[in-house]
């Protein structure tokens, strides 16, 4: 039987139930650099951006930001939620004595009715590579339809980057997919010998399962943790890079950006890495890239079926072309481009959605 896609009401439905229960939030509110970067943006200068403001907090999850807000003296809070979560974000303002001044409201924000115009929207609406999850749509939705004119965007800049994976053999991240990939060939032949004995021959199989299995581990990006600077053969490049408050949504559907890396050292590159940076009005940045600094975003690594050897001096050009996925439009489709000066292009494409590998360096996480 042919599967059949989810009507696009039940594919909401799926997607806000995630967000329902605290095991979701759990992961999220445990992401430090994440809750110390909105605290920093909410407090910091909280008398010139949020005190005696109306804040609207977009996809408030278990309420944190609008608590936030309350507290660092915002006049009202209206905080709006889809999913189940608007009941734990309600025990939490509560709990936090600022019943007085946020509002909760369940339902989608193109749905909602807010009494009056906001000074303020801050929202945490970033998914994995920036836009996994399409969430922006739904903020800016209500940029347009409650932010005063002048009005702040928390955060109010967002940037993709690129860089090239090129790690030492003891610290690639690839391996892990490599090493899943060759055990699920291994049990697959195993199973073949097995059923063998019970006079059924499934030998003739075996190319077209290596093929699926090759697909699936090697078609999917990989979300990882605790990488080095110094796991990159180059300074990485921005691939998209916008303002919160001016950006018309629906150039992130579908875009490409070329680009051009000069290697600085003798390296064996064996992905794309992908990651993004969120910018606040006073001077408070959420970096999401390499470093000690766990991320429940982590890094995206995209794998190549075959590493590039490359020397100091060498150019790696190509484009990255970045699309929503046209049977489930909060996931994305990456395909790279790529050659190494003059050589042959070469070509990859990877899912980003439900399917994602997760190296021992990161949790297993939602987003």
């Amino acid at each position: 039987m042919e599967p059949t896609q989810l009507p696009e009401a039940e594919r909401a439905f799926k997607y806000f139930d995630l967000y329902g229960s605290m095991r979701a939030h759990k992961i999220m509110l445990e992401d430090m650099a994440r809750m110390e970067a909105y605290h920093s943006a909410i407090f910091k200068n909280k008398s010139e951006m949020i005190a005696d403001k109306v804040v609207l907090d977009v996809g408030t999850g278990t309420g944190v930001l609008a608590v936030w807000a309350a507290k660092a003296g915002a006049k009202q809070v209206y905080a709006v939620d889809a999913s189940n979560a608007a009941k734990l974000a309600r025990r939490l303002v509560q709990s936090s004595n600022v019943s007085d001044v946020v509002t909760i409201l369940n339902s989608k924000v193109e749905e909602v009715e807010i009494p009056e115009p906001v000074d303020v929207i801050v929202s945490e609406w970033m998914g994995c590579f920036l836009l996994k999850e399409s969430m922006f749509d739904s903020v800016a939705y209500a940029r347009d339809k409650w932010l005063k004119p002048g009005g702040l965007m928390l955060p109010s800049r967002a940037t993709i980057l690129l860089g090239l994976y090129a790690p030492g053999n003891d610290s690639d991240r690839t391996n892990v997919v490599k090493l899943k990939l060759e055990k699920e060939i291994a049990e697959w032949k195993e199973t073949v010998s097995n059923l063998q004995s019970l006079d059924v021959d499934y030998s003739g199989f075996t190319s077209e399962v290596v093929q699926d299995l090759s697909d699936y581990f090697l078609t999917n990006s990989m979300r990882v943790n605790y990488l080095s600077p110094d796991d990159l053969a180059s300074a990485p490049q921005k691939v998209l890079e916008f303002d919160c408050a001016t950006v018309d949504p629906t150039i992130l559907v579908q875009f490409s950006q070329d680009f051009e890396y000069t290697i600085s050292k003798h390296a064996e590159i064996k992905g794309f890495l992908g990651w993004f940076t969120t910018d606040f009005p006073n001077g408070v940045v959420l970096d999401t890239g390499p470093g000690k600094t766990y991320s429940h975003w982590g890094q995206q690594l995209y794998p190549l079926k075959e590493s590039l050897k490359v020397a100091p001096g060498d150019r790696v050009v190509g484009t990255i072309s970045v699309s929503r996925d046209p049977d489930e439009p909060r996931f994305n489709v990456v395909e790279l481009k790529y050659q190494v000066n003059t050589g042959l292009e070469q070509t990859a494409l990877f899912n980003v959605g439900d399917v994602q590998h997760l190296d021992e360096g990161s949790k297993n996480v939602f987003g």
